[in-house]
């Protein structure tokens, strides 16, 4: 996001948003007990320690902030470019830039899934059917090409576009319960690259609910466009509680529509209906306290600005993505509740450390290659 364009609460909620999840990632893959209370929680809907009950709320609002910021950021930006001209859907700049970086997103996201320890397997002609598994980068890009679909459609009527992609969310939420209530894979018979992006093997994060936080972002993005920030933030305080009590009630009301024991049908099949509820206020908490200039220290705003990169280092580094190789192996359910948390907290300062030289390194680079070509030219005859 340019300068001009950049609104600080947003590169604040995407700070906030990553370092939620490197922690999140961290403890429940170190902490011993956690199992056991994940166990709990399966048995008994609770883990029976408040601790880990809030702890546990606030991560699984992490992947909903950070879909949702996603989709904001984009379509703010494809909004502030429709309105300075009438070009041709496809050839905006942003939207070339949304097809490039969606491409990136599924690319890097399948790299991820390789394990360079297993060549030998993958020489004899044996294929690693996780390769195909549908995760988060997919995700994300699977729904900024549809977003990118659905704006093109919308297009000849834009000014309202923020309504038709909410209404967008609410229907891909509202029809979740009808593809997670299949018997077995969904869609039936389809090759598995296609089904784990809904129901299948390898599913980490379905199109069905995920992608409707791209477009509740879509929403927020496109409705910042046209009304800014307001006076002390005014316009997104009312947009947000607005838009968080409609999906909540909508929600619940869609839970008395689908089946009658309502409460553990919600919770375990219309959740993102809360989760948006949620994240809207999450939103509002941001939108004010990054109104405070000390607390947009530049070490903690960058990190925002480098989330695809920190993510892409953190599965390397954590879970042995490409390499094989990780913390995963000495660290994994070997930790007390004490050591965790410390070692999260190193693990948060080694990435707010790196994204501090992450653009010198590129620029460093950027001036090697630079030179090496300049220099690699044959001169001009005298």
């Amino acid at each position: 996001m340019s300068q001009k364009q950049r609104i600080h609460f947003l590169d604040f909620s995407r700070s906030v948003a990553i370092l939620m999840m490197l922690q999140g990632h961290f403890i429940s893959m170190t902490l011993e007990s956690y199992p056991t209370f994940m166990a709990e929680v399966r048995l008994h809907g609770s883990s029976g320690s408040a601790w880990f009950s809030t702890w546990g709320f606030f991560r699984g609002l992490t992947a909903p902030l950070f879909f949702t910021i996603s989709g904001t950021v984009f379509t703010f930006l494809l909004h502030k470019e429709w309105q300075k001209g009438h070009a041709p859907f496809f050839k905006l700049l942003r939207v070339k830039k949304g097809v490039r970086r969606a491409l990136s997103l599924l690319l890097i996201g399948y790299l991820l899934q390789l394990n360079l320890k297993y060549l030998k397997y993958y020489f004899a002609g044996h294929f690693n059917p996780h390769f195909l598994g549908f995760h988060i980068l997919q995700c994300i890009g699977v729904g900024l090409l549809l977003l990118l679909l659905m704006s093109a459609l919308l297009y000849k009527i834009r000014q309202h576009s923020w309504i038709f992609y909410l209404l967008l969310a609410l229907l891909i939420f509202g029809f979740t319960p009808l593809v997670r209530l299949q018997p077995g894979y969904f869609p039936v018979g389809i090759p598995p690259i296609l089904q784990n992006m809904i129901q299948g093997p390898d599913t980490g994060f379905s199109i069905f609910p995920w992608i409707g936080f791209v477009f509740l972002g879509a929403g927020f993005g496109h409705y910042l466009s046209i009304h800014g920030t307001g006076f002390k933030n005014k316009n997104v305080y009312r947009y947000l509680i607005g838009m968080g009590l409609a999906f909540y009630l909508v929600g619940w009301i869609m839970t008395f529509i689908y089946n009658g024991d309502f409460t553990h049908f919600h919770y375990k099949y219309l959740w993102a209906f809360d989760r948006a509820f949620f994240v809207a206020l999450l939103l509002i908490f941001f939108t004010y306290i990054s109104g405070f200039e000390r607390l947009r220290h530049p070490y903690f705003m960058a990190v925002g600005q480098e989330t695809f990169a920190i993510y892409v280092w953190h599965a390397i580094i954590l879970y042995g993505a490409i390499t094989g190789y990780s913390l995963r192996s000495f660290l994994e359910n070997k930790l007390t509740a004490l050591e965790a948390v410390l070692g999260a907290l190193f693990f948060l300062a080694f990435f707010i450390a790196l994204v501090q030289v992450l653009e010198p390194i590129r620029h460093f680079f950027r001036n090697f290659r630079t030179f090496f070509i300049s220099n690699g030219k044959p001169s001009k005859p005298q």
